[in-house]
Parts: structure tokens; C-alpha cells; sequence
């Protein structure tokens, strides 16, 4: 893909396991953001001029968010993309750390980390569709419910991948 001719809507996440504790991490959004306030997701963003390829945009977005240097992370695979329900594009990377700490918040962008075991993320049964309504558009995504967070749509479906 090339990218400086398909930047528009391109975005790029981490989808990152620690192995000392055996959690997914995620991160809920500052609620004060344009895009997306508040909401469960994973570290990541958009595909910026200057980054070689999709992988390191999902690794600049880790540090800008998490203070998380690539050198600690180690990639395991490529997921399949996902298209958010207005038309984005995101691909995610299934990466482990040994362990998140230390990392720093750019609380301008996260408000806190979202800690989900992997035991409930690899279990089909916690994945469902429901109704959402956002902006006055009722539709139907999928929403991942063994969190007391509101996990849905794009964020939801990624981590379904990690069940097989």
C-alpha cells in the first residue's frame, strides 16, 4: 500500500499483551479530544508524514501516548483491519511487553490504562452485538462485556481476533 497516496483515514494501533500480568492494554481517551472523547481504545492514531510504514506509526503513537519506547515491545503479528462505521481504516499489531512499567501518561491524550485479562479476551462468549446511537444514528456493533468499561465497535472486534 502506498501510503502517501492513502493517508486519509489510515490510523495504526498496538495491541499490547504484558506477559508478567497476562492483560491486554488499553487506554481510555481524554475525555476533551475531538475524535473519540472518552472512549475505550487501544494505543494508537494516525498515519503521520514521516512515518516509513504503519507498524511505526503504531510505535510513535505508543510513545506519544505511553511514554513506551519500541525497543520494549516485541511483535508477534500483523492483524486483520478493521473499518471503523464511518470509513477509517485501522491496522492493528499484536505486540507483547514483559511488563508496562514504567510508563508515562500524556494525560492530554489518555486519561488512565484499561487492564483487560486475556483469559476474558480469548473468550467468545463475552463478545456480543447490541444497539448503539451515537450522533442520532441507531446501528449495530460489537461489544466486548466482560469489562465494567464500555468496549465496542472497532476496539471490540480487534480483540475478538485474539480468540482463535
Amino acid at each position: 500500500m502506498d501510503l502517501k497516496d492513502n493517508k486519509q483515514g489510515l490510523s495504526a494501533v498496538i495491541v499490547l499483551h504484558e506477559l508478567n500480568t497476562d492483560h491486554l492494554i488499553l487506554t481510555k481517551r481524554n475525555a476533551q479530544l475531538r475524535n473519540h472523547p472518552g472512549e475505550i481504545s487501544f494505543p494508537g492514531g494516525q498515519w503521520e508524514e514521516g512515518d516509513k510504514d504503519l507498524y511505526t506509526t503504531a510505535l510513535r503513537e505508543l510513545f506519544e501516548e505511553l511514554g513506551i519506547r519500541a525497543e520494549r515491545v516485541q511483535l508477534l503479528q500483523e492483524l486483520q483491519k478493521e473499518q471503523t462505521r464511518l470509513g477509517s481504516i485501522i491496522q492493528p499489531w499484536f505486540a507483547t511487553i514483559d511488563n508496562i512499567n514504567p510508563y508515562v501518561l500524556n494525560q492530554n491524550e489518555v486519561e488512565r490504562l484499561v487492564l483487560v485479562p486475556m483469559s476474558a479476551i480469548k473468550n467468545l462468549e463475552n463478545y456480543r452485538d447490541v444497539s448503539i446511537e451515537r450522533m442520532g444514528y441507531r446501528f449495530t456493533s460489537c461489544q466486548f462485556t466482560a469489562s465494567d468499561e464500555f468496549i465496542w465497535g472497532a476496539t471490540a472486534r480487534i480483540m475478538k481476533q485474539l480468540v482463535s
